[in-house]
């Protein structure tokens, strides 16, 4: 199966190039051919296509895309849905880094199971962060993945992580251009179609977090108005944790007393940081919906 990569960048300079290398070095199954890699870069005005560039002299599947305006994440994507020559086309953020074999992982269950459309990898936080901030991400995006790996194995309705994501071409060929949450979007609609998002535990990749808590609130706000913005679109609200405890409450205490139980030094900070910062942050997501305030699909970096 022919493979492309596609890679959204606003001003990512300086993690591109980490980006890139690491998708290069990947090991590709026999049954995947990597054909190329369109990086679209949106208003950048830091570098981003000089570094593209010279990658692009490197290895020509690399295909760089000018957009002189940026106009948020789903308006790359449709142009990388439209390009796209590949069977799977697998979605890679810009200052992400790949883990060895990712890529390998990510791909398996489209070779074994015909019936998969949609699989997602497992985002760690990158070695950058320290201190609190690093506990509560580890925290953050260990329950985000115990959540995912519990639903997919049940092949049950899942989030989809757009951190590292791959489709089926042909699952879906446009995203609203407006959209805030693509993998939310993409997970949600998968569930609306009868397909369980395949969650691939292997498949990791380090994705840069905020640096302060007001960083991590600004963030948060954000992806819970998108979640509020995919339930307007589709009527059905993104499969995630919060979703799972309201409805599962006995499996969701179950994926949170086993995460507890890995890491019982880090209850301290979910009780301190985490629960109090996400309250706030549902409390601002819901004044913005009643205020009716429109969805921003530009990102603000992360800080």
């Amino acid at each position: 199966m022919k493979v492309t990569v596609g890679i959204c960048a606003f001003n990512e300079a300086h993690p591109i190039g980490a980006c890139l290398q690491s998708l290069l070095l990947q090991r590709i199954p026999p049954d995947f051919e990597l054909i190329e890699i369109v990086v679209v870069a949106s208003g950048c005005t830091d570098g981003t296509e000089r570094v593209v560039r010279e990658w692009q002299d490197r290895d020509p599947r690399i295909l760089l895309v000018h957009e002189p305006r940026r106009r948020g994440k789903a308006s790359g994507l449709n142009e990388i849905f439209r390009r796209a020559q590949g069977e799977i086309i697998a979605i890679l953020n810009a200052d992400a880094v790949l883990h060895d074999d990712a890529l390998t992982e990510l791909l398996r269950p489209f070779a074994s199971d015909p019936g998969v459309m949609v699989a997602c990898g497992a985002p760690v936080p990158d070695s950058s962060s320290e201190g609190v901030m690093r506990v509560v991400a580890d925290f953050h995006w260990e329950l985000h993945n115990r959540t995912l790996d519990t639903l997919s194995r049940r092949s049950r309705p899942n989030h989809c992580c757009d951190e590292f994501m791959a489709l089926r071409r042909g699952f879906v060929t446009s995203l609203p251009s407006d959209l805030v949450n693509d993998g939310a979007y993409i997970g949600a609609l998968a569930s609306l179609r009868g397909i369980s998002v395949r969650f691939c535990p292997e498949a990791r990749v380090s994705v840069a977090i905020p640096k302060s808590l007001h960083g991590l609130l600004r963030q948060r706000r954000r992806i819970l108005r998108g979640h509020s913005q995919v339930e307007a679109l589709l009527g059905r609200s993104p499969n995630t944790f919060a979703k799972l405890l309201t409805n599962e409450p006995a499996l969701a205490i179950r994926v949170t007393a086993g995460q507890i139980l890995s890491q019982p030094a880090r209850v301290l900070a979910l009780l301190l940081v985490i629960i109090p910062l996400e309250t706030w942050a549902v409390m601002l997501a819901a004044r913005d919906r009643v205020l009716h305030l429109r969805y921003e699909p530009v990102w603000h970096p992360v800080e």
